[in-house]
């Protein structure tokens, strides 16, 4: 899938009147997240993350239901106020980019790319199990393999 022709959508679990999101740039990278903040936050035991370009990123319905909460002083989470789903975040250290949880996509797109690796594994829950899937796995955070 080109740039030129890419274009995922998202939103938050409301029937009526969701927020929805879009990007139209192949994400940076992907990767599963096993930080606690990440999993606390989606209630699961990983997040699935696309990094994408804050640029080819836009909220297209509902802004003004998005709310923020911030899970550190540097990490500034987005949920909808009504739904309470956590679609993505800003991170401090990554100015240019806006984290986005995959499960949020539309179920039938492509998303751009597959994850490339497992980070914050030394938070991972201890009845979760990571497969063996062949990534790469890192105690702490790990930038990607596949960067330009």
């Amino acid at each position: 899938m080109s740039d030129q022709s890419m274009r995922v959508t998202g939103h938050c679990r409301c029937e009526n009147n969701p927020v929805r999101f879009e990007y139209t740039k192949k994400p940076f990278e992907v990767h599963y997240c096993l930080c606690t903040d990440c999993t606390d936050t989606c209630g699961g035991a990983l997040a699935i993350i696309a990094v994408v370009e804050r640029k080819a990123f836009r909220i297209t319905d509902g802004e003004n239901k998005i709310k923020n909460y911030d899970t550190k002083p540097t990490c500034h989470r987005r949920f909808c106020g009504e739904c309470g789903c956590h679609m993505f975040l800003y991170v401090d250290a990554f100015p240019d980019f806006v984290l986005v949880h995959v499960p949020t996509l539309e179920r039938s797109q492509d998303v751009g790319q597959k994850p490339d690796r497992w980070v914050f594994t030394r938070s991972k829950h201890p009845m979760f199990t990571i497969p063996d899937d062949g990534l790469p796995r890192h105690e702490g955070w790990a930038g990607t393999a596949n960067a330009a």
